[in-house]
C-alpha cells in the first residue's frame, strides 16, 4: 500500500471514530436511560412555543436519520442484544458513563455548582477504584455520594441566560438546537477522550473506544425511538416537543 493510501486508510478510520463518538453523544438520553415519558414528555402540548424556521430541512434530515435508525442501527442494536448478557452492556455503559466525569464536572462549576462538583469528583474516584474503572457503580453503596441530575455544558449555557435559538436536527445525532450544538463543541472540548483534545494517540485504540461505545448504547437507544415512533401521529413533532421540555427544564433545575 503506498503511503498515500495509508494516509487516506488512517484518515477514514478517525473520521469514523469522531462519528461514532459523536454519534454516542448527541444520541444518549442521559446516564440511565430515561423513560419514553421523561424524555419525550407530553405530545400534545400545544402550549410549547419552539423555534422551527429550518423546519423544512429538518424534517429532511429527519427522514434520513430515521432510515439510519431502522435499516442499520436496530439491526445492530438486535444483534448485539441478542448475544450480549444484560449484566454486561450494563458494565460496559458504567464504565463509559465514568469517563464522561470531566463534562459533568465543567457543566457544574460553569454554574457554580461546587456541591454538584464534589459529588461528581468523588462518584469519579470511587467508582474508577473500587468500581473497576468504573464498570461498577461502587459509590452508590455510599449515602453521601448518591447520583445527582447530570450537568453540560449545553445546561451551563442556558443558566447563563443564553437562548436556546432555532430548533435543529442533525445528521445521525438527532435532535438539537443552536445552544446544545455549541454545548455539545464544548463538552468534546472539556472531554480529553474526545477530539480535538484527545490524550489517547492510538487510533485503533480511539476507534476501539468509539465502538464500543456506539454499539452498547445502541439497544436502549433505538428501543427508545421506535417506541416513540410507533405511538405518534408525528414523530418529528413528538421528539422536537419532547425534547424542547427535557432540556428546558433540566435548565429550570
Amino acid at each position: 500500500m503506498s503511503l498515500s493510501n495509508s494516509r487516506r486508510t488512517l484518515a477514514s478510520y478517525l473520521l469514523l471514530s469522531l462519528l461514532l463518538s459523536i454519534a454516542v453523544t448527541g444520541l444518549r438520553a442521559e446516564d440511565d436511560f430515561l423513560s419514553e415519558e421523561d424524555l419525550y414528555g407530553d405530545f400534545g402540548d400545544e402550549s410549547l412555543v419552539i423555534s422551527d424556521p429550518l423546519q423544512p430541512m429538518n424534517r429532511v434530515i429527519f427522514k434520513f436519520n430515521d432510515f439510519v435508525y431502522v435499516n442499520v442501527l436496530r439491526h445492530i442494536a438486535n444483534g448485539y442484544a441478542a448475544i450480549t448478557p444484560n449484566f454486561i452492556e450494563k458494565g460496559v455503559s458504567n464504565f463509559f458513563q465514568n469517563l464522561k466525569y470531566p463534562v459533568r464536572l465543567a457543566g457544574n462549576l460553569l454554574q457554580g455548582r461546587v456541591k454538584g462538583a464534589q459529588i461528581e469528583t468523588e462518584r469519579f474516584l470511587v467508582n474508577t477504584t473500587l468500581g473497576i474503572g468504573g464498570v461498577y457503580k461502587a459509590a452508590d453503596h455510599f449515602d453521601r455520594m448518591q447520583p445527582i441530575e447530570s450537568e453540560d455544558i449545553g445546561q451551563a449555557l442556558g443558566a447563563w441566560g443564553i437562548g436556546e435559538g432555532p430548533y435543529l436536527v442533525l445528521p445521525f445525532l438527532g435532535p438539537s438546537n443552536f445552544r446544545d450544538l455549541f454545548g455539545l463543541l464544548g463538552d468534546r472540548a472539556v472531554n480529553p477522550l474526545d477530539a480535538p483534545f484527545l490524550v489517547i494517540d492510538d487510533w485503533e485504540l480511539q476507534l476501539a473506544l468509539g465502538t464500543a461505545e456506539f454499539i452498547n448504547n445502541t439497544p436502549d437507544l433505538i428501543n427508545l425511538y421506535m417506541s416513540i415512533k410507533e405511538n405518534a401521529l408525528d414523530p418529528y413533532s413528538a421528539i422536537k416537543s419532547g425534547y424542547t421540555e427535557r432540556r428546558r427544564s433540566l435548565i429550570e433545575n
